[in-house]
């Protein structure tokens, strides 16, 4: 059996390389179907299963991981790895090992969402993409996609698993929320693809996620199987709509979500990433996809739960994935696979598809040639100065202003009695330090809304809520104590708010007797830096908001402000000026 298969390979060889060029995103020119089709040849049967699969690997754990690893890699023939929770050195001296044990080169993977920085310490944030969403245009955004994909090039690093491109149109969303462009599919279509195109541009692979749009649940997929319940007719115009979009740009491979979607698979029992219904049927006969398709991390409960290692590889396969990300059971995954194409329950040709499409996508990306990595200068490479100042504009660029009663902004009066009051528990000194920058404004502390009558001698207040950063993940809802002081403010006061977390943290806030609001996104040195700047006139406001919050902030609000004659900052690069260190 196994030599009649081989001679049934050999036949099919050429019949998804001949017409690979044909609406590809992984086709590059006739050099590249040679190269995969000698490669594909070279392979057996063994070697051409074990391309589907990508294990986590660790670059902080000991020799015993390593050793798995280096096992899987010379046993089970893996086409590649994600590397988690990592230090860059470290990393970079496993890629290499790594690379050196495998007889045809590893597919290295990451998420990198916000820059390499959400996996590996000591390099600096870009902002999230709640952050970028709110954005007036994509430059920015493409230039975001590029130097992530220069990070990841400096890393060994050929598939970023992003842009998110997820509408978040729920604000209870536990998962999505600040990792989406927002809640409108056209902003979030624009932005993806400007990220996508920047980040492919480098020769960097780029994954839209999570089809077919994880935006409006409130449950998450890590832990359950979480509920999408729109009908066909509004899953399309608003969830898939920026898929379709990203499809017709060129993104290269599309990453299929955990979820159960009634309007595309009508058994509860069968998971999005498991549904020939949704990534056969769906995303590549009826969206007419041609790249390539990745599950989800296959350890997550949304499917783990259902299905042991190995089965759930298995039945991922089976539904039209390409690549089975974060496998838990790669031999016995592969041994399902072998013998159901023994069987002729897989046909030799659609094997030959997948296997096909990643060598495609190997040689996109380099891997036909590889070289060995160096760390010489490597912290110095991934958070370099243009780093920073695309980090800095982009939050100059997103500030928002969403609420300017009798023009308080920009305040003009700087001989006016001033205070700030913080809110919350975060540090504020270097908002408050850039405050006073400008007028002899004074801080002023309240324990609780009792105590607002500290406020009597002072013409304006300027409130700095200063919500935690650490993760993407961390609640955007101010505290009781927070909101009842903001609700007791005087209506005879010139009051402004200025919020350093997710647009949602509006969501329940009594704003009668505020006059402005600022909306910052995040709470970072760079925001705190330029919110100051904004509220005495420094720099114009230009930002919109991303999403719809409730009846009174809708998706694309925005008071732009002019710049008044006032000394601004900026990081050096953004002006023409070298950093000295």
């Amino acid at each position: 059996m196994k030599l009649f298969l081989t001679a049934i390979f050999c036949s099919i060889t050429l019949s998804y390389t001949v017409n690979a060029q044909d609406n590809s995103p992984l086709y590059v020119d006739s050099a590249q179907l040679k190269w995969v089709d000698e490669q594909y040849n070279l392979m057996s049967l063994d070697e051409k299963v074990g391309q589907l699969f990508i294990v986590a690997a660790y670059s902080n754990r000991d020799i015993a991981h390593e050793n798995e690893i280096l096992k899987l890699i010379q046993e089970e023939k893996i086409g590649g790895l994600i590397f988690m929770q990592d230090i860059a050195e470290k990393q970079i001296d496993l890629t290499n090992r790594y690379q050196s044990a495998s007889k045809i080169p590893l597919m290295i993977g990451i998420d990198g969402e916000w820059g390499l920085a959400m996996r590996l310490k000591g390099v600096e944030r870009f902002p999230w993409n709640m952050t970028i969403g709110a954005l007036e245009g994509e430059d920015l955004v493409f230039k975001k996609g590029q130097q992530v994909g220069q990070q990841a090039n400096r890393m060994g690093i050929h598939f970023n698993f992003a842009p998110s491109i997820d509408v978040n149109v729920n604000p209870n969303n536990p998962i999505i929320g600040n990792r989406s462009y927002g809640s409108d599919p056209m902003n979030v279509a624009k932005k993806g693809t400007a990220f996508m195109k920047g980040q492919q541009s480098m020769k960097v692979l780029a994954s839209a996620k999570h089809f077919p749009g994880h935006g409006d649940t409130d449950q998450d997929s890590h832990k359950t199987l979480p509920l999408i319940s729109a009908n066909k007719a509004d899953l399309e115009k608003f969830h898939v709509a920026p898929f379709r979009q990203l499809i017709n740009e060129g993104v290269q491979a599309i990453m299929v979500a955990h979820l159960n979607v009634p309007a595309l698979e009508p058994d509860p029992k069968i998971p999005s990433t498991l549904s020939k219904k949704i990534v056969t049927d769906y995303l590549k006969n009826d969206l007419g996809f041609k790249g390539i398709i990745i599950t989800d991390a296959l350890n997550m409960d949304g499917v783990a739960k259902l299905y042991a290692p190995g089965e759930v590889d298995y039945r991922a396969f089976l539904a039209g994935n390409d690549i089975l990300l974060f496998s838990q059971g790669v031999k016995i995954g592969k041994q399902k696979i072998i013998t159901a194409l023994e069987k002729g329950e897989i046909t030799e040709d659609r094997l030959s598809e997948s296997v096909k499409k990643i060598l495609m996508a190997k040689y996109l990306v380099g891997l036909n040639e590889f070289k060995s990595l160096d760390t010489t200068n490597l912290m110095n490479d991934l958070n370099s100065e243009e780093n920073e100042a695309l980090t800095y504009k982009i939050f100059e660029e997103a500030t928002t202003i969403v609420k300017n009663e009798n023009a308080i902004l920009p305040i003009k009066d700087l001989t006016a009695k001033i205070a700030f009051v913080p809110l919350e528990q975060t540090d504020y000194s270097l908002f408050y330090e850039h405050l006073k920058k400008y007028a002899d404004v004074k801080l002023v502390k309240i324990d609780n809304a009792n105590q607002i009558n500290k406020l009597n001698e002072y013409e304006y207040i300027i409130y700095g809520a200063f919500l935690s950063n650490e993760t993407v993940y961390k609640s955007y809802k101010l505290s009781s104590t927070s909101k009842a002081i903001l609700k007791a403010t005087p209506a005879d006061k010139k009051s402004i708010l200025s919020l350093f977390t997710s647009p949602y943290g509006l969501k329940d806030l009594d704003l009668t007797t505020i006059d402005g609001v600022i909306i910052n996104y995040q709470n970072t040195t760079q925001t705190k830096q330029i919110s100051p700047q904004i509220i005495f006139g420094a720099l114009p406001a230009k930002g919109k908001l991303p999403v719809t919050v409730n009846d009174s902030f809708h998706f694309g609000d925005k008071i732009q402000t002019k710049e008044i004659q006032r000394l601004g900052f900026d990081e050096p690069a953004n002006v023409g000026v070298e950093k000295k260190n």
